[in-house]
């Protein structure tokens, strides 16, 4: 009689065959089911509602524009310097006009003359009603110089020298025109012919931050009721105030005892505490 013996080594091949022929099955299963089951979730329509825009211009205050004219400094020293002769302690006389939209100030008729070649710590300031929930306001400086003539010098002529023309937009607290931001010469300085001009523009703001009721509530997310000129979010050592007006992101963290962006060796930290003195970290104050 004839007997077949099984050998132990093809039974087992046989079985490691089976099992991986089981195990590749299961795993095409799972690789289908997986893709089915994406596929499915790709035709699925996301829906996001939208954040509503709140547009109001000034609804907790009465509007108005301020413009401050902080410094003025005449640009023609250096060549009396250059010049021959003692020409150069003849100190000159200017004044400013400004027009906010169709109302005009002139600081000669208020007695602000400045007689020298430097305003500095002589500052003044114009305010503007404006009619409420009006978007955007049309300014314009003109730098004004009285110069003597006649034999005696006791006559004189007004001469326009330097005119800025800017717009206002009460939404985002910012100007465009002569001078913008990140322009050539510093946000809120104006280098023309004959003067140098430092200025500030803003609003009538309820919490005296500086910073808009429009931009506090579709941008910042803050409270337009609360002030957040020493707010400090991000803890990164600087304000919320002075992180806006610089373009900075309030709630994200910079290390502003290290960031110099306009090489100047003054790190944005010093710039902050300079601020008053018109420094700015984007152009170089040195």
């Amino acid at each position: 009689m004839r007997v077949l013996r099984v050998d132990k080594n093809s039974k087992q091949k046989v079985i490691i065959g089976i099992v991986i022929v089981i195990a590749a099955v299961l795993a095409a299963s799972a690789v289908l089911v997986y893709l089915g089951y994406f596929e499915k979730e790709e035709h699925v329509e996301k829906t996001t509602i939208p954040k509503e825009i709140d547009d109001r211009v000034s609804p907790l205050e009465n509007q108005g524009l301020i413009l401050e004219i902080n410094r003025v400094r005449n640009r023609g020293l250096l060549d009396k310097l250059m010049t021959p002769g003692i020409s150069w302690r003849e100190k000159p006389t200017f004044y400013f006009i400004i027009t906010i939209d169709d109302e005009e100030f002139d600081s000669s008729t208020e007695q602000v003359l400045f007689t020298g070649w430097d305003s500095i710590s002589q500052e003044d300031k114009v305010v503007h009603d404006t009619p409420e929930e009006q978007a955007k306001s049309n300014v314009k400086i003109v730098l004004m110089e009285r110069v003597k003539r006649g034999l005696l010098g006791r006559k004189y002529t007004d001469i326009e020298r330097d005119t800025i023309q800017l717009t206002y937009d009460y939404r985002t607290g910012r100007w465009t025109g002569d001078d913008f931001f990140d322009d050539n010469d510093g946000y809120g300085h104006y280098v023309g012919e004959y003067f140098e001009v430092w200025f500030n523009v803003y609003q009538t703001d309820y919490d005296h931050d500086y910073i808009p009721y429009w931009t506090e509530v579709n941008v910042l997310g803050t409270d337009p009721m609360v002030d957040d000129s020493k707010s400090d979010p991000d803890n990164d050592g600087i304000p919320t105030t002075w992180e806006w007006k610089w373009g900075y992101d309030p709630f994200v963290w910079n290390n502003h005892a290290q960031l110099d962006p306009d090489i100047d060796g003054i790190y944005n930290t010093q710039e902050y505490q300079m601020a008053e003195w018109f420094a700015n970290p984007f152009r170089q104050d040195i």
